[in-house]
C-alpha cells in the first residue's frame, strides 16, 4: 500500500505563503506590503521554507490550460489573488498534500450539523437529547435500532442527555478520530483537538474508550476531565465549571500558554492570528468574550509583553513588544 503524503511544511504557513505571493504578484503591491512580506519571511525559519517552495513550484503554472490561466490572471483585483494562491496551494503540496490542506473544511460541509467561525448552534435531538456546538465544528447524528451515535469531525460540542424514547434504551456515544466516549446519564462535552480529544463531565459519568487495539478504558464522573488519543487516556484533571465557558459566550484561559490560547480565538474570528514562536509559552489569565476579538487583542496587549499587528485584512499578527 502506498504510503500517504504529509507534507513537511504546515498547510497553514503554505497559505500564508500563498497569499504574499497572489499579493507580490498582483501587480498593485504597495511599500508598505513589500515590508510587511519582508517582516513575514524573516519571523520564522518554515516562512522561508514555505517561500522557497512557492517559489519552486510556480513555474508549473506554464503548464496550466489557457482558459485556467487567464481566469486567474484576467479576473479582478481581489479574485485574481484568491485563484493564484488557490493554484500556488496546488503546486507547493501536490494534490495529495492539497487534499490534506482542505479535508477538514470538506468535511464540515458535509457533515449533518455544522457551525461557522464565531458561531455557536443549538440542537434539540428526537430522543430529546440537546446538543450546544462550540464556533467552527461540524458533527453527523446516527440514529439506528441499536445506537445513539454523534460524529464529532471538528470542534467542540457540550451535550445534556437525555433517556432513550419509547424505552428502548440504546446507548448514546460520541465518536472522535481517537475513540469513544459512552454517556452514562449526563452532560458532558468532546473536543476534537490536533491528534487528540478531551472530555469533561458535569454531571453524571462518561466511559472513554481509545481506539487503538488494546488500549484500556476508563470512567469520569462529575467534575473531571481528560484528554485522549487512539492509544492511551491522560491522567484525570479536574474541572471545576459547570459547563464549558463558551456556552456561557466567554473563552477561559487558566495559566495556558499564549501559542494555545490563539489556536482557539482563531475559532472566533475569519482569517488567522498567527502568533511568533518566542511568545507562545507566555501565560495568560482571564475569561474573554469570544463575539468580541478586537476587545481580547486589545486586552492582550495591555496585559503581557505584546504587541498585535494587523497584516493584511484577514491576517492579525501578535508578536514580542
Amino acid at each position: 500500500m502506498a504510503k500517504r503524503h504529509h507534507p513537511d511544511i504546515h498547510p497553514r504557513i503554505l497559505a500564508e505563503a500563498a497569499e504574499w505571493f497572489a499579493v507580490l504578484e498582483s501587480g498593485a503591491t504597495s511599500q508598505t506590503e513589500q515590508q510587511q512580506w519582508q517582516a513575514w519571511l524573516a519571523s520564522h525559519p518554515a516562512h522561508r521554507a514555505a517561500w522557497s517552495r512557492v517559489e519552486f513550484f510556480t513555474h508549473k503554472f506554464d503548464g496550466l490550460p489557457t482558459q485556467t490561466a487567464a481566469a486567474a490572471l484576467g479576473s479582478p483585483d481581489m479574485q485574481r489573488r484568491q485563484a493564484l494562491k488557490n493554484l500556488v496551494i496546488l503546486a507547493a503540496v501536490g494534490l495529495s498534500g492539497f487534499e490534506l490542506w482542505r479535508s477538514d473544511y470538506l468535511r464540515g460541509w458535509r457533515a449533518d450539523y455544522r457551525t461557522g467561525i464565531g458561531a455557536t448552534r443549538s440542537l434539540s435531538l428526537a430522543d430529546g437529547s440537546r446538543i450546544e456546538m462550540d464556533a467552527a465544528s461540524a458533527i453527523d447524528v446516527d440514529f439506528s435500532t441499536d445506537l445513539r451515535r454523534i460524529r464529532l469531525l471538528s470542534g467542540e460540542i457540550y451535550i445534556e442527555t437525555a433517556p432513550d424514547s419509547n424505552g428502548q434504551h440504546r446507548p448514546f456515544v460520541v465518536d472522535s478520530a481517537e475513540g469513544r466516549v459512552r454517556a452514562i446519564g449526563t452532560r458532558f462535552s468532546v473536543h476534537q483537538q490536533h491528534e487528540e480529544s478531551q472530555t469533561s463531565v458535569y454531571a453524571g459519568a462518561v466511559e472513554i474508550t481509545p481506539s487503538g487495539p488494546g488500549a484500556s478504558r476508563q470512567t469520569l464522573s462529575a467534575g473531571q476531565q481528560a484528554q485522549f488519543n487512539a492509544q492511551a487516556i491522560a491522567p484525570i484533571q479536574p474541572t471545576e465549571l459547570d459547563q464549558p465557558a463558551w456556552t456561557q459566550g466567554f473563552l477561559l484561559a487558566d495559566n495556558q500558554p499564549l501559542g494555545e490560547f490563539v489556536v482557539q480565538l482563531n475559532r472566533y474570528r475569519h482569517g488567522y492570528i498567527t502568533c511568533a514562536p518566542e511568545i507562545a509559552e507566555l501565560r495568560i489569565v482571564g475569561a474573554y468574550p469570544i463575539h468580541d476579538t478586537d476587545r481580547i487583542l486589545a486586552e492582550l496587549e495591555k496585559t503581557l509583553p505584546v504587541k498585535v499587528s494587523q497584516v493584511s485584512p484577514l491576517w492579525v499578527r501578535i508578536e514580542r513588544r
